[in-house]
């Protein structure tokens, strides 16, 4: 079984499409699925979700979490060539349909400057 994250980045005045295929495992638990794969840096991936929120853990050093709530502000800790950084996740869209999840959203710093806004499309099966 196979991943596709499609992801389109506006960062400034750059837009970039970064689009990734990957083997993975899928996993049903209580009320949440998981997605399980390695990315190219052979980091473990897991993204845990269901109807309202998703939480995406890369097994990376330092560990990146990124929590991403349905109509609401999360937060996550991002390592960057600056150190670790505090941003706010603002989710604009996250829809899951079937083996589908889009999941729109902007990156901000803690004075609430958007950093960068991300379209997200994921797509397994």
């Amino acid at each position: 079984m196979k991943i596709r994250m499609r992801n389109t980045i506006q960062f400034d005045e750059q837009l970039e499409v970064v689009d990734q295929l990957y083997d993975v495992e899928v996993h049903e638990k209580g009320d949440y699925s998981y997605l399980l794969f390695y990315n190219e840096e052979k980091e473990k991936v897991v993204i845990k979700f269901h109807g309202q929120e998703l939480v995406m853990s890369r097994f990376s050093n330092p560990k990146t979490i990124m929590r991403f709530l349905k109509d609401s502000d999360s937060l996550a800790y991002i390592p960057t060539p600056m150190g670790m950084q505090e941003f706010i996740i603002q989710t604009s869209r996250y829809e899951v349909d079937g083996q589908k999840i889009h999941l729109d959203y902007q990156l901000q710093n803690q004075e609430g400057h958007p950093f960068a806004s991300y379209q997200l499309e994921i797509t397994w099966g």
